[in-house]
């Protein structure tokens, strides 16, 4: 595919990456030169087919050529969060087995160099930036390209000998799992697994030829890997975001036509335009609302393949000329749809979106199905839902609610762990995903929860809660909760505020307060959150409701422990960070 398509795009854009205050653009044939080069370069130094290659490094171009190159040679990458911690880092190069290591820059050489002798496998370290003086063992991306047009100039068709000797059975990459609990645990998939999972995807969602997205997620991540798999396969261009920090102003001066993110972004975007809003107030607060009110009466009748009522659609037109064209116009204002994956999307938010004439496609799957499983299609969206299974793709519920997933798109193995793998994939061949949820009668899928987070209360009642946690996360001034009471008698939570929108409230109600962990314990802040419980509550079943809760006065993040590398919440850590505090909750009782 990645040789095809280098042929078949020539000069036409397939990256662009931020440099000098601009982007510069690189052909499919200058990236396909340069995956090339890196192949042929490892070729010289004496790798073999199946050694393992790891990638630390940031979301960048450089990565993604490695990764293709790596992929040609019959390599297997070994993608490594940039974010993990030394001790990570050693766990997943050990284990792995790695023989050689790219690296983003010198912080990121640091922390391989800080396992020091501990990895008995490593023969050397690609540095793709930077400068590390005075060690042997470190070679130079651009002297390692350099290595592989000298050994391609003696050996000719190295590269495409190469890829005629690959198998779609044979392994593709190993993606360590981010671990919500425990260490990870190494997923092996095959070429087929990705073949088929970008072909099958590709049939559900329309991407055209030269479509420009917009590149951001972590590479290391499945999600952010599948993104980059299926724009080489559908021959789109990609733009590099500077940052994460930089997202939002970098999709206005992009102008992208498909993002692929996270529901993060999303809720960051929800949260950002109720807070412009509210902070307006008067006449533009009204026309805004009333032009919402009129875009959801729109998303209702294109939800059920309606027609648009001429009257209506009118009044769309007016909406959008008045409130929506300005809101997309911060995206860009070239948007033809968002992707959400990697977590469940808040159903009010994918609404109100889709309010403003922007549609999110929402998705579902795991590393272990080679990232997508179900996917909404474009033209019959249901909010709520992750969609249907992919063409050749098996979902069936088992009896305890549990998701199972069959398809060749089905990982092959956890690496060097058998017992593992046997417990995950039954003789069926049926993966068991962990994941709670239900098929409706049109066979959408629909997410209730992790199979291992389940709480049960000393009353006997089997609660998920997550589903109470997204209740929250449409409400602008919370940016995290976390839903507590195993073997409780009753359930209570933990808070944390967003710092724009808790600080935008304090200043429109005369407080001065500038210090986020001060406001979180003002007797008015709290008040505020209590009514936004109450509001919750009224719509759950008595043993849902959440009796008390703790304000924390800072974020969860990956920085602090409570969030994994894709921003999953690892329940495990907070409890054990914020035990004391919850427990001190019922202490009264």
């Amino acid at each position: 595919m990645f040789l095809n398509r280098i042929a078949e795009g020539g000069d036409a854009v397939r990256y662009r990456v931020p440099e000098n205050g601009g982007y510069k653009a690189v052909t499919f044939r200058e990236a396909g030169e340069a995956a090339c080069e890196i192949c042929l370069g490892l070729m010289d130094a004496g790798l073999s087919r199946g050694d393992r290659v790891a990638i630390l490094s940031g979301t960048r171009m450089e990565w993604c050529l490695t990764d293709i190159a790596l992929i040609l040679g019959g390599f297997i990458p070994v993608p490594i969060y940039p974010s993990n911690l030394p001790d990570q880092v050693e766990y997943i190069l050990v284990h792995s087995g790695a023989s050689v290591v790219f690296v983003e820059d010198e912080p990121q050489y640091n922390k391989v160099e800080w396992c020091g002798r501990r990895l008995p496998s490593l023969s050397f370290i690609v540095l793709m930036d930077g400068n590390v003086a005075g060690k042997d063992n470190v070679v130079m991306l651009d002297d390692l390209r350099r290595r592989g047009r000298e050994y391609g100039a003696a050996n000719p068709d190295a590269v495409e000998k190469r890829v005629d000797e690959i198998r779609p059975d044979d392994d593709l990459t190993i993606i360590y799992t981010s671990g919500t609990t425990g260490p990870p645990k190494g997923v092996l998939t095959r070429h087929r697994n990705y073949t088929t999972d970008v072909t099958a995807t590709l049939q559900v969602i329309d991407i055209p030829r030269g479509s420009r997205f917009f590149q951001f997620l972590p590479l290391a991540h499945s999600f952010g890997r599948i993104e980059h798999f299926l724009t080489w396969d559908a021959m789109t261009e990609t733009v590099f975001a500077r940052g994460l920090q930089t997202v939002a102003e970098d999709m206005a001066t992009v102008r992208p036509e498909i993002v692929v993110s996270v529901p993060r972004l999303y809720e960051k975007i929800y949260a950002r335009v109720i807070a412009r809003v509210e902070e307006s107030g008067g006449l533009k607060k009204v026309i805004f609302y009333w032009a919402v009110k009129v875009g959801r009466d729109v998303s209702r009748h294109k939800q059920c393949g309606e027609a648009i009522p001429g009257f209506l659609a009118l009044k769309n037109r007016i909406a959008d000329r008045l409130v929506f064209g300005k809101v997309r116009k911060l995206m860009g204002g070239r948007l033809r749809f968002f992707v959400s994956g990697g977590a469940p999307l808040v159903r009010e938010i994918a609404e109100f979106l889709h309010a403003l004439g922007i549609l999110v496609v929402e998705g579902y799957g795991l590393t272990e199905t080679a990232t997508i499983a179900a996917c909404n299609p474009q033209e019959k969206c249901k909010f709520g839902t992750v969609g249907k299974a992919l063409p050749g793709t098996e979902i069936k519920i088992a009896s305890d609610g549990e998701i199972l997933i069959r398809g060749d798109h089905v990982f092959k193995e956890y690496f060097d762990d058998p017992a593992t793998t046997r417990e995950a994939v039954d003789s069926d061949g049926w993966f068991h995903s962990g994941d709670i949820g239900v098929l409706d009668d049109d066979g959408y899928l629909r997410i209730t929860d992790r199979k291992k987070d389940i709480i049960v209360t000393s009353g006997g009642k089997n609660i998920a809660p997550q589903n109470i946690e997204s209740l929250f996360m449409g409400d602008p001034l919370i940016s995290h909760v976390f839903v507590y009471g195993d073997k409780k008698k009753y359930l209570t939570a933990l808070f944390t505020l967003s710092p724009d929108e808790i600080l935008a409230w304090a200043s429109r109600n005369g407080i001065r307060e500038r210090d986020i962990q001060a406001l979180s314990k003002l007797p008015q802040v709290e008040k505020l959150v209590r009514e936004r419980v109450d509001a919750i509550n009224k719509g759950l079943a008595s043993f849902e409701q959440i009796k008390k809760f703790v304000l924390l006065g800072a974020e969860f993040s990956r920085e602090t422990g409570e969030l994994t590398p894709s921003l999953k919440m690892k329940r495990k850590v907070v409890i054990e960070k914020y035990g004391v505090l919850l427990d001190a909750l019922y202490e009264k009782d």
